[in-house]
């Protein structure tokens, strides 16, 4: 009886943790093709940024179901418009103009969608919310033409380098909606 009681044990440590992982496979929201992306319906583009170079994505080696992962993305951009409003583009995510106006998202709520080019973070579209000054009427944020930024595959995520940090460059256009 203790063979198979010690048997036992080894399938219950790999099978639950197998298993806890495709439930979460099967509820994360799959990625769309971009060529469904569309202007929110009501909506209109107010404001066009483009990242600076020596924007990132930071990711951090964390903990995970099975062993460590690197965590994230927090963003940490410079954007610009054509008329030269500066934002800085942090984690929450939150974007701060230098003139104070500020706008939020939950990045919870992203939709998502493939990027253009196959080594590059996903479209997003965002909800927007709390924004201020500028931004107050803002209420959609769509995140297209990406380059870069996706996890680090050739650096080591592990106990041994659990809380370490990578920061990866990108660029990408940011477009800001209101109501028509």
């Amino acid at each position: 009886m203790r063979l198979l009681e010690s048997q036992a044990m080894p399938r219950c440590t790999v099978l639950l943790p197998l298993l806890g992982a495709l439930a979460l496979a099967q509820t994360a929201p799959a990625p769309q093709p971009n060529s469904e992306m569309k202007d929110p319906a009501g909506q209109k583009v107010s404001f066009r940024f483009r990242t600076l170079p020596h924007s990132v994505q930071i990711y951090t080696c964390k903990p995970a179901a099975q062993g460590f992962a690197w965590a994230g993305p927090d963003p940490d951009a410079i954007m610009v418009a054509v008329n030269g409003l500066t934002v800085h583009h942090y984690k929450g995510p939150t974007w701060e103009a230098t003139d104070g106006s500020i706008v939020r998202s939950e990045g919870a709520l992203a939709r998502h969608y493939l990027p253009a080019i196959a080594n590059a973070v996903h479209w997003l579209e965002l909800p927007a919310k709390d924004g201020t000054k500028q931004f107050a009427a803002v209420t959609f944020i769509h995140r297209i033409d990406t380059s870069g930024g996706l996890p680090p595959s050739a650096k080591l995520c592990d106990a041994q380098h659990a809380g370490d940090q990578e920061r990866v460059p990108y660029s990408a256009t940011y477009l800001f909606y209101v109501p028509k």
